[in-house]
């Protein structure tokens, strides 16, 4: 009867550290799917402002030729302040582009950075279960092998 208890918190135990083994597993699991979702979310943050960056560029180009446009209606020459002023037109469009690729590689970055610690949260998770399953092991051993000892040294009711 007592080896059969024992045996029990043995197998208890063991379930035990078997469960604590799937949970850290799947916590790992759930992290290594965050982690793709945020890597997913870094490219498509790179791919938009891409975009953004095309359509501001567009738009440049299109401020330069309504003003070379208008320019020419009115009789400006090329020389001297309208070329100050096309120049000037140029210089924020470049600024406005690499402002929306930098804000985009900032978002993409940040994305990176959940995505590595998504990752490292799921490494975590796997060793704090291997740590548990251990404990478990150990605690119910310790515990089946106390509670065997005990019936072994106790004097029975038929000794008394």
């Amino acid at each position: 009867m007592a080896a059969a208890f024992a045996g029990m918190m043995v197998a208890g135990a063991a379930l035990s550290a078997y469960g604590a083994i799937q949970q850290g597993q799947q916590a790992k699991a759930v992290a290594n799917y965050n982690a793709q979702l945020r890597t997913r979310d870094s490219s498509v943050a790179l791919d938009q402002a891409a975009q953004e960056a095309q359509q501001v560029r567009w738009a440049g180009q299109r401020a330069q030729g309504t003003l070379l446009a208008g320019y020419g209606a009115s009789g400006v020459t090329s020389e001297g302040s309208p070329m100050d002023v096309l120049g000037a037109s140029a210089a924020q469009a470049k600024l406005d582009e690499q402002t929306v690729l930098y804000r985009g590689t900032l978002k993409a970055t940040g994305y990176q950075s959940d995505a590595a610690l998504n990752r490292v949260q799921g490494e975590n998770a796997v060793q704090q279960s291997q740590l548990q399953a251990a404990s478990y092991l150990v605690s119910g051993a310790g515990q089946a092998g106390m509670g065997y000892a005990r019936t072994r040294t106790s004097p029975t009711t038929a000794e008394v």
